[in-house]
């Protein structure tokens, strides 16, 4: 299984809207690549603490939003097709104090 995180930053004031602007998006990033599988499992995480700093006196606040493919290139794919142009939109509206990042991992024996 591939885990796909997207890391979205914004200014710490701004989550409650981010949480709304993701909603909007939901149906669209539900959606599968043409010919693969679409994301299972989505779940949607907001930083609370990092280096022992409390996310009210951070500089900036991370929400992650994870999701499962069952293969790697599915996982690729949606990030090329279905994700770009959910991020894409996420910088113009929270510009100029925002970034997002995408990762993909692969769920290992441990």
């Amino acid at each position: 299984m591939f885990i796909c995180n997207a890391t979205f930053m914004m200014e710490t004031h701004r989550e409650a809207e981010f949480i709304k602007w993701l909603s909007a998006h939901k149906e669209a990033l539900a959606a599968p690549s043409p010919g693969l599988s679409a994301p299972q499992n989505f779940r949607l995480s907001s930083m609370r603490m990092a280096g022992g700093i409390d996310y009210r006196h951070a500089e900036a606040q991370s929400v992650a939003l994870q999701q499962e493919f069952p293969t790697r290139k599915d996982a690729e794919a949606w990030l090329a097709d279905t994700f770009s142009t959910v991020a894409a939109d996420f910088e113009a509206h929270f510009a100029p104090n925002a970034m997002v990042f995408a990762s993909i991992f692969e769920s290992i024996p441990f």
